[in-house]
This record gives structure tokens, sequence and C-alpha cells, in this order.
């Protein structure tokens, strides 16, 4: 094709070509194809056409999500006026930033002062703008439809949700590319250095990572209208937690105290656990849209032990270099409990079934079984594993705290990892007590054993008040055993180290009981074993 195709194609007024009228092109497989002129791609030779032809492939090798969605949320208006708007506040901020510091901008460091603006033009649309963009292109997928149309493709579901994060990370890159100038215009004023500067764009930029994947894990939860406004009400509040979060941390940590290694370190303990939080929500975001038949759960368990890990290390390189007070192993076994609540709660909502194509990649050997059985999905394994797994990481932590504190230790992180334990397994012993006849009736919605670790939570706070009034006429005002159902104010006295052993005992033995009486139920998920490939599989793969 020429470079000017109206010349190689005669057309008429209304678009059609002589060839085609005369009904040659019907015939002639070498004839035009009867387009218009301007809607033909133009065939260049030389540099240029072979830079045009480079990046024609470059692009069909990018995830199709990402040049599609690329290409959609540059050109919407809400990606171009947030980006001028973007343009027009760092102007307004840095013409009148100078003005207001004339003539000292010349004479005295100002830089530090002038930071503080380019922070809020940066952080606004990058942790506010982009995730609540991102949630509502993945959820317009499912309401209007058009979802279906990406599943039946080769797309996994994992490239599906990767081409919306990536797209939302391009729109990051253009607002940093917008901003870095007047970033460098602060370091120029003196005043900042060039560390703390890289700080800042490092933590505001993950901050805004770690949001965006948790909007898009948001989007997939439900498909109803009513449960899509709650998950874009729930993106909001994320959001406004991470503005203030990242502005306290910004704000005060890096900027008024500056940059020495203790901010160094926890900057990168927070890059760290932050890829991890992004790879799990992804993940979910991932398994939420992927067809009922395949195995959801198996690396979801995974990245939820290595997430385990990866707040062990980071508590316990703290605890070792940078603060030694055994209340920070209290808090970090706090958090551990309370994640395997969690996740122990959302896996109970697992269907016992497997399917055929799940069977097909259960371990086959003994030892297999033995290991890897509680990576396996269903609400059985996944109630095991979370206890198992979070039962071993308090008490690791509690034993760094005892053996780091020395003869000093008060064995307060000991009674409290007792204390984290009887209630991860009693309270989670509960909701799938609860569970197992509430889900024959109103089935395995995720929402329904989060309803209930509600109301149980909630009850228990609620209960020691009621049997003390209903027995002595008061609520009390000291701390006695039957205020061990009161979570909240259980942590409390554990944690001020005024807590009795005795009662600590009593819970973890609670919890035990309860466990045991969950074991009773495990042993129809046991029942599975591997099962081989139909050979109609083996050939329609082999023929793929």
């Amino acid at each position: 094709m020429s470079d000017h195709p109206e010349k190689a194609l005669a057309i008429d007024k209304n678009g059609l070509s002589k060839s085609d009228q005369n009904g040659d092109v019907c015939g002639d497989a070498e004839a035009e194809f009867p387009y218009h002129w301007l809607a033909l791609d133009v065939e260049r030779d030389g540099f240029w056409g072979k830079v045009d032809h480079a990046s024609r492939r470059v692009a069909e090798w990018f995830n199709p999500i990402l040049v599609k969605e690329a290409r959609q949320s540059l050109k919407s208006r809400q990606f171009i006026i947030t980006f001028f708007l973007l343009l027009i506040a760092s102007c307004f901020w840095t013409v009148f930033g100078v003005i207001v510091n004339a003539p000292n901008v010349y004479y005295v460091p100002t830089g530090d002062a002038m930071i503080y603006g380019y922070y809020f033009v940066l952080a606004i649309p990058l942790i506010g703008m982009v995730p609540l963009a991102a949630q509502r292109s993945l959820a317009a997928e499912i309401d209007e439809q058009t979802f279906e149309m990406l599943v039946i493709t080769k797309l996994s579901s994992m490239r599906i949700v990767m081409g919306k994060l990536n797209s939302a990370m391009l729109q990051m890159l253009i607002y940093f590319a917008a901003i870095v100038p007047c970033l460098a215009f602060t370091y120029l004023l003196r005043g900042i250095d060039l560390l703390t500067i890289t700080t800042l764009i490092v933590v505001i930029f993950f901050t805004a990572l770690v949001v965006t994947a948790a909007a898009l894990m948001m989007a997939t939860l439900t498909e109803k209208r009513a449960g899509q406004t709650l998950a874009l009400l729930a993106t909001i509040f994320v959001v406004f937690i991470a503005e203030i979060w990242c502005a306290a941390f910004c704000l005060d940590a890096i900027l008024r105290r500056g940059v020495d290694s203790e901010e160094l370190v926890l900057t990168g303990l927070f890059v760290i656990v932050g890829l991890s939080c992004v790879a799990l929500f992804v993940k979910v975001a991932a398994s939420r849209i992927a067809p009922v038949t395949e195995n959801r759960s198996t690396g979801l368990r995974y990245l939820m032990f290595l997430q385990q890990l990866i707040w062990a290390g980071s508590i316990g390189l703290i605890f070792l270099f940078l603060d030694g007070d055994e209340d920070l192993v209290s808090i970090g076994n706090l958090v551990i409990g309370t994640y395997w609540l969690l996740m122990g709660t959302f896996m109970l909502a697992e269907s016992p079934e497997l399917s055929p194509r799940v069977q097909r990649g259960l371990p086959s050997t003994f030892a297999g079984r033995a290991i890897l059985t509680w990576f396996n999905p269903g609400p059985g394994t996944g109630f095991v594993y979370a206890v198992a797994t979070g039962t071993a990481g308090i008490t690791v932590m509690a034993l760094l705290g005892m053996t780091a504190g020395g003869r000093s230790s008060s064995g307060q992180s000991l009674l409290f990892a007792m204390v984290m334990v009887g209630y991860l397994t009693g309270y989670l012993g509960i909701v799938r007590l609860l569970m197992i006849p509430l889900s024959r009736r109103l089935g395995r919605a995720f929402t329904l054993p989060v309803s209930i670790l509600a109301s149980v939570l909630l009850l228990s706070l609620l209960l020691p008040s009621v049997i003390s009034v209903a027995t002595t006429g008061s609520t009390g005002g000291s701390y006695a055993a039957i205020d061990t159902f009161n979570w909240a104010w259980t942590i409390s006295e554990a944690m001020d180290r005024r807590f009795s052993p005795n009662l600590a005992v009593l819970i973890l033995l609670v919890g035990g009981v309860i466990a045991l009486l969950n074991l009773a139920f495990l042993f129809r998920e046991f029942d599975y074993r591997r099962i081989a490939v139909p050979q109609r599989v083996l050939d329609d793969s082999a023929g793929e």
C-alpha cells in the first residue's frame, strides 16, 4: 500500500470503490478492501516506518487489557480533568510559594517549606483518584455484563486483574512525570536532600499501589448493585485512612525529622510488606473472577504464609535493632492473631466439595498429603491451617520476646501469646460450628461467616456485663474471671502486664476444647485423593 491510499483506491462519495461497484472485490483476492482511506493504516517506508512497525509489535506483546485500559483511561474525562488540575495546582503552588517566601527565597533555603505543598498535589490524585478509577473500571465490567467476553478469551483471570493494575500504574507514572520537575525545583532551592525526596516518592507510590490493589479486590467481592455500592464506600474509607497515614508518616517522620537509619529501615519494611499485600489482593481478585472449577485457595494460602513470615521478620528486625520493648512483640502477636482470625473466617466460606480439576492436582504421596493437605480448598482444612499457622507464628514471636529480653523479661509476651492463641482457636472454632448448619440453608457466601464473627465478637463484649447485672445488680468495677469473654478488656489487661497467668491458661484451655470439637467435622475433607487426568483432557491439551 502506498503512502497515499486515495491514489491507490478510487473512492466515490458514498465511500465505495469503483472496483467494489463493478463486483471486482469479491472476485479478485488482491483487490483493495473497500474502506475509506482515512480509516486505513498508513504504511510508511524508511526509519519512521520501522519505528511504527516495532511499536505495533510491542503493543501486541503487552497485556491486551493493559492496552485497552490505557487507551480508554488516558482519553477519559476523569484523567484529563485530574491531570490538568494537578498541573494547575503545581503551578499555583510554585508561584504562591515563591511570592510568600520572597525575598528570602534568593538567600535562605526554602525547599523544605515548598515540598509540603507538592506532597499534597501529588498524594491526593495518586492515593485518592487512581484507586477509585481502578475500582470502577473493574466493577463496570461486571455491572455492564462485559466481563463474560473477557472470560471466554484465553486471558487468565490473573492477566485480567494485572492489566487493570498496570493501567493504574501507568496513570501514576504520568502524574509523577508532571510533578517531578517541581520536586527538582525544591532541591534547587536548598533545604532538602535527594534522599528525603526519593523516600517521599517511594512511600507515596507504594501506598497508592497497595490501595489500588485493595480497590481492585473489593470490586470483585460482589456482583450485585447494592454490594458494589458498599464496596465503593469501603474503597473511599480505605483511601481516606491511607491519605491520613501517608500524610502523618511523610510530613512528620520524613520531612519534619529528616531521613535517618530508622526511617530508612521502616520504609524498606513498608515496601516489602506492601508488596506482599499487593500480591495477596491481586490474587484474591483473580480468584474471585476465576471459574469455580479451578483451585482458588492454594495459592492464597501460600501467600498468607509468606505474609506471616515477612511480618514476623519485620517485627523481629525492629525488636532486635531498633526497639527492644516486649510491648512491640505483643503488638506483633496482636496483628498475627487478628490476621488469622479474619483469614480463617474467609476460608470458612469455601465449599467442602472439590471439582475433578482440583482433585487432579492433589498430592499423591503420603508425605505430600500429610504436609500439603492443609493447603487444599475447604473450610475444614482452612480452619486447621489458620489455627496451626497462627499458633506457630504467635509462639515464635513470644519466644523471641523472652529470649531477647533475657533475665529482664517479665513474661508478658508469653502470657499475651497464650491469650491470643486461645482467642484465635476459640472464636474461629465457634464461627465454624455455627457456620456448618447455617451454610446448608443460607449458602456459602463470604458475608455469612463475616457476619457470624461480628455477631460473636459483639456478644462476647456484652455477655460479662449482662451476667454481672443479672447476678449482682451491677456491672462491677474490676477485672474478674467472667470478663475473659470480653476480648477487648482482656487484651488491654494482658498488654498492661496486670494479667493473671491462671486466666491466660483458662483462655488457652477453652480455646483448645473448642478446637477439638471442630476436629470431629474434618474427616470428610480427608477422603479426597488424587485422580488421573482423563484422556480427552490430555488430547485437548496436546491439540493446543
